[in-house]
């Protein structure tokens, strides 16, 4: 079984949906990675230590006040980076200087009309097309320890296509967060499949731009993660999240949990093996 998810998103992904679990991580044919199975995750994990949470702040770079005031937050965040920002490089040195994690934030294509902006893969373009336009986002994003996807229902859900983008950077050892915006994606069974440790977005909690709305997603959060050892939640950098953000961070709600980056999650779950690149640990 995989942990149950809700996939409201900004795409009108289908609400209550839940993706059925894989046996194994489908097969990868990449010309720079053999095949590395990766053990299926577990619905819940015994941790020792509080409850760890995963606060990954999405769209970061076009606001430059905005993000500073993501990096001011007193915990551990991951900001998700969009490469075509023109403040990508510097913001990234800053996040890291600060401590905090970041990931390439990286277009895919929607189902429907949106636009995920310039570069985005498509499933649409060759595989040059689609491994050129990958390495050129995360030259755009330095220091980026992985990336997920900014929008990509239709995108995330090819997994030939998707695997063809993620070979192109499988060797540099990425994390890999999907931000199942569909429930079909296959996002983390790619790239579990070239050996990449690999997470999934566990709540929204902006989908509803309410105060209420927000915090209650946040306390969400939280139960999940005392439930099953660990959550990653996904946020942007509204002034209404952010100010919820701030004043739950400085209340008691949060006193018997662990904020962590994306990366030391990863690191935490998953273990490198001989012969494999990476393994989640039991």
């Amino acid at each position: 079984m995989t942990r149950a998810r809700n996939f409201d998103s900004l795409e009108s992904a289908e609400p209550g949906v839940e993706t059925s679990a894989l046996a194994a991580p489908v097969e990868v044919a990449a010309s720079n990675m053999s095949p590395v199975i990766i053990a299926a995750e577990s619905e819940t994990l015994s941790v020792d230590g509080p409850a760890r949470l995963v606060l990954v702040i999405d769209d970061v770079g076009l606001d430059v006040d905005a993000a500073q005031r993501v990096l001011a937050l007193p915990v551990p965040v991951t900001v998700a980076i969009l490469p075509y920002a023109e403040a990508a490089a510097p913001l990234s040195a800053l996040a890291r200087q600060s401590g905090h994690d970041v990931l390439l934030h990286m277009p895919m294509e929607p189902v429907g009309l949106a636009d995920p902006g310039p570069n985005a893969l498509r499933i649409g373009l060759s595989d040059i097309d689609l491994q050129a336009r990958m390495r050129w986002a995360m030259a755009q994003v330095p220091g980026a320890v992985g990336l997920n996807n900014h929008m990509g229902s239709r995108f995330t859900a090819d997994p030939r296509a998707l695997r063809v983008a993620l070979s192109a950077i499988s060797h540099d050892d990425p994390v890999f967060l999907d931000s199942l915006t569909t429930a079909h994606s296959r996002g983390g069974a790619v790239a579990s499949g070239l050996g990449l440790r690999t997470l999934q977005r566990d709540i929204f909690l902006d989908h509803d731009l309410d105060a209420a709305a927000i915090r209650a997603r946040l306390d969400e959060a939280a139960e999940r993660a005392r439930d099953t050892g660990y959550a990653v939640m996904i946020g942007h950098p509204h002034d209404l999240t952010l100010a919820v953000l701030e004043a739950w961070l400085s209340s008691d709600a949060v006193a018997d949990l662990e904020f962590v980056t994306t990366s030391a999650l990863a690191d935490s779950l998953f273990v490198a093996e001989p012969g494999l690149q990476a393994s989640l640990t039991e």
